[in-house]
């Protein structure tokens, strides 16, 4: 009796063992995506920084189709499309999604500056492509023989909006987060211009970042006026302590720097047209000044190094604006600046935030 139980509880435990087998079979399979599975909410983007913490575009897409299903994991990649042509998609961006979502966004901020380290120009429109990556892993994590599977790739048009310059030097102890900045040029995508002081003599060395930390896309010294962006790269330098008006082109990825000294020149100040009279620069309030007796009948400009390449006068709304400058050009149409009455006056040049500059006429 007992041999006859025995059989029969190896067979049950045979039969229970195959049910459970039959139960786990795990069959996968090559992956693969529906047509057209990934979309955008939007192709055609405009970004401002008025938006920065609202969501700029969102992508979905459609479950990857790896047999029974197991744990699929996706990432979204982004990248310009010369660089998926040269590079297949080896240098894109890549986020990975949380599990279990099927969709991934960027607030404008995120996306602003992402397009900004990828040396994009602000303020024209950028060609960029989008696809997304399954995978499926082993159970422990480990990479599956499966091969990943890709999404149709989405193309964009996003203008991005112009990031500040840093420009972190030994002058400041190379602390970008407290650098003085280069402003963008409006108006004229991927143009940057600004002054910064100098303090003390000999050779001063500085980058430009464009972000305030050293995490992004540093700018070093490529050479015969031209930028670096290898992280390795010596510093762009100038021989001596000074106030620096500064640019930078990342089209063609070059910078200048001028060292500059302001004056004053006009029948209205006591040089008339002929002589300078020479402002001062106080390290302090950061401005230039100088106390000068004015006359109302007449007119004068701001201008660098007693010569017109360099010079200010002012629009209809009295605002300084560029006459002269030899990385923007020349602007017609500029006005004078002048004063009401007759009198000493102390005249107040101050260039300090770049691309807002300013000036104070006031009657002793």
């Amino acid at each position: 009796m007992r041999t006859i139980v025995n059989y029969i509880l190896v067979i049950v435990l045979i039969f229970l063992a195959s049910c459970k087998k039959d139960g786990e079979q795990y069959n996968l399979q090559d992956g693969n995506f529906e047509t057209n599975s990934l979309s955008a909410s939007s192709t055609s983007l405009v970004l401002a920084a008025a938006n920065d913490e609202e969501n700029a575009v969102s992508f979905q897409w459609g479950q990857a189709d790896f047999g029974k299903q197991p744990v699929v994991s996706y990432v979204l990649q982004l990248d310009t499309p010369a660089d998926t042509a040269a590079n297949h998609w080896t240098t894109a961006k890549n986020f990975t999604v949380p599990a279990n979502l099927l969709q991934y966004s960027f607030l404008t901020k995120d996306l602003n500056n992402l397009l900004n380290t990828m040396g994009l120009t602000p303020g024209a429109a950028n060609a960029i492509v989008v696809r997304i990556k399954a995978d499926v892993n082993q159970y422990n994590g480990a990479t599956s023989s499966i091969a990943s599977v890709y999404t149709n790739v989405v193309s964009l048009q996003i203008t991005p909006y112009g990031l500040s310059l840093y420009v972190p030097g030994d002058y400041q102890g190379w602390n970008p987060a407290a650098a003085p900045q280069l402003a963008p040029v409006a108006g004229r995508p991927g143009l940057y211009e600004g002054y910064v002081y100098m303090a003390g003599s000999g050779t001063h060395y500085f980058k430009y970042t464009n972000a305030p930390d050293w995490d992004h896309t540093n700018y070093g010294d490529g050479g015969n006026g031209s930028f670096s962006t290898d992280g390795l790269a010596a510093g762009l330098s100038v021989p001596d302590g000074g106030y620096y008006y500064l640019t930078a082109d990342l089209n063609n990825n070059t910078w200048t720097a001028t060292k500059t000294t302001w004056s004053i020149l006009g029948d209205a100040s006591p040089g008339g047209w002929d002589t300078d009279t020479q402002l001062t620069y106080d390290e302090t309030t950061q401005v230039w000044k100088v106390t000068a007796n004015m006359i109302k009948n007449g007119s004068f400009k701001f201008r660098a190094n007693n010569a017109w390449a360099l010079d200010f006068g002012v629009d209809n709304n009295g605002n300084l604006q560029y006459a002269d400058n030899p990385f923007l050009g020349y602007t017609p149409g500029l006005n004078n600046l002048s004063v009401g009455t007759d009198g000493n006056y102390t005249i107040t040049l101050d260039l300090h935030i770049a691309g807002h500059y300013t000036y104070i006429l006031q009657k002793n």
